[in-house]
């Protein structure tokens, strides 16, 4: 007896049946949203990245976009404000959305997006007779965290750049 082999199925894209589910004009707010939170980075800047987030981009009745940034401090509210015109310049010449007329601000203390952790890059190992040098060199610091710190600073400078000048 024979067994049916069932026909191989196509992959078939997604966003027919989810625009029927949320309509299709939410569709295109929410994939504008999830392409706008992939490139807030490059938009306001890593350090403000980390600091704010999109939440949502929203229709509003008289005919234009509303993007919602949640923030975790006061002062990165007035940057935003700041910043409101290039940001949307930026939306619209990058990311192709258009009619965002306006950008408003929320506290949310956890606001951010965290960038993923970088993997642990390793540097050059560093030899022993570098680092005596080094401690040699800084023996004349008298306060020990301070010829710590200094010690620390230049072990991370040898080992970002080993074919920099070696301590006598």
């Amino acid at each position: 007896m024979k067994r049916a082999v069932r026909k191989r199925s196509h992959p078939k894209p997604l966003n027919d049946p989810l625009a029927e589910i949320l309509g299709r004009d939410n569709l295109a707010l929410l994939s504008a949203t999830a392409r706008l939170r992939r490139h807030w980075p490059a938009i306001v800047g890593t350090m403000m990245a980390t600091r704010t987030e999109p939440v949502s981009l929203e229709q509003q009745p008289n005919k234009g976009l509303l993007l919602l940034v949640a923030v975790d401090h006061p002062i990165m509210a007035q940057q935003i404000r700041f910043l409101e015109r290039e940001i949307r310049r930026a939306c619209q010449q990058r990311l192709g959305i258009v009619g965002l007329r306006w950008i408003r601000t929320r506290m949310q203390p956890q606001a951010g997006m965290k960038s993923p952790r970088p993997s642990h890059v390793r540097g050059a190992r560093v030899p022993w007779r570098i680092k005596r040098g080094i401690a040699s060199e800084l023996a004349c610091v008298k306060d020990k965290r301070l010829r710590r710190a200094m010690f620390a600073a230049r072990i991370a400078q040898y080992t970002n750049n080993p074919d920099s000048k070696e301590p006598a």
